[in-house]
């Protein structure tokens, strides 16, 4: 390996910019023309976008969604490295990437960015391109990115998309304490005439930032379609002992608890995680409380899951 792959210059523009730099980049930071095609040929580098590049990466072990994550991020930093300094702001399902937001059911397939000099929009050269009135409080940065709020993304995203994903969108950005009130209403005027704004507005009011995952969330639009009686979220049982837990949801007058089981909710399933997680369970029966556990395979039939819920509340209704 020669003296341009470690070329700390250069590892540091790119730790600027989620490991991405450009051909002008590395040329500024010591490499040679040849230096660069050979460390393309020989794999240590890719390109992720003509004139962009990044070290490789091992993306074999993370799980499908989190690849499109890390694919969708240097993508992006990859766009931005090539268009003019303030000429654009990323924007849509790309902004909840930058941010750290779950993007699920979001197609991740293209980059979005909002113009902010006047330009026209459109798909140019993969990149989706829109245009909009973007105004101070819609604009934050993000490293070292100009990117649409959490809300605007939130939002945006959520108009071309189903009621289910836009709940999933917002219930992260409350929990993330990115939907204060004000800024709910003045989107939900803003949006008014926005395609899909809409299924975007319903989702938003319907959005709770007490849903702890997409897995909850999810569960809590199934509920609701299927005509459930309402559920609370994240309430604490007690006994004798003191708190026995918090549970994802419960109902008013039902004497039953839905827990969501996510893949890490209980550290890979441990012997010593499993039976703390048995003995809290028991202790939640012992109140007189039905437990229901549901995981992310039940969403492959969910009016199934829907008319087990509803069974299992019929029986376990408490007299009026």
């Amino acid at each position: 390996m020669d003296a341009c792959c470690v070329n700390e210059r250069l590892r540091l523009i790119a730790a600027h910019q989620g490991g991405v730099f450009s051909r002008r980049q590395a040329l500024a930071s010591g490499c040679t023309h040849e230096q660069i095609v050979r460390h393309l040929r020989d794999g240590s580098w890719e390109q992720i976008r003509r004139g962009q590049y990044a070290e490789k990466l091992d993306l074999a072990a993370p799980p499908p969604w989190e690849r499109a994550r890390w694919t969708h991020l240097r993508q992006m930093h990859a766009v931005m490295n090539a268009i003019r300094a303030r000429s654009v702001a990323v924007s849509h399902q790309s902004a909840l990437v930058l941010h750290g937001l779950p993007t699920w059911g979001l197609d991740l397939g293209r980059v979005h960015v909002t113009r902010l000099d006047g330009q026209s929009g459109g798909l140019v050269a993969g990149v989706q391109h829109h245009l909009g009135v973007l105004t101070a409080a819609d604009l934050t940065v993000v490293d070292g990115r100009l990117v649409t709020s959490v809300a605007r993304a939130a939002l945006e995203s959520a108009c071309t998309t189903s009621f289910e994903v836009g709940v999933v969108g917002f219930d992260a950005a409350l929990r993330a304490g990115n939907l204060g009130e004000d800024e709910v209403q003045r989107l939900q005027s803003a949006s008014t005439f926005w395609p899909g704004s809409a299924t975007a507005r319903r989702a938003l009011r319907f959005g709770n930032g007490l849903a702890e995952s997409v897995g909850e969330s999810r569960l809590r639009v199934l509920m609701h379609e299927h005509g459930m009686p309402e559920p609370r979220l994240q309430t604490e049982f007690y006994d004798r002992l003191g708190l026995v837990g918090r549970v994802d949801f419960d109902f008013d007058g039902y004497n039953t608890v839905v827990e969501f089981d996510g893949a890490l909710k209980y550290g890979g399933g441990s012997p010593d995680v499993l039976i703390r997680e048995k003995r809290r369970e028991d202790r939640l029966r012992a109140l007189g409380l039905t437990v229901v556990r549901t995981d992310w395979s039940d969403f492959d039939h969910p009016a199934a899951l829907a008319a087990a819920l509803l069974r299992t509340l019929n029986r376990h209704r408490r007299p009026a």
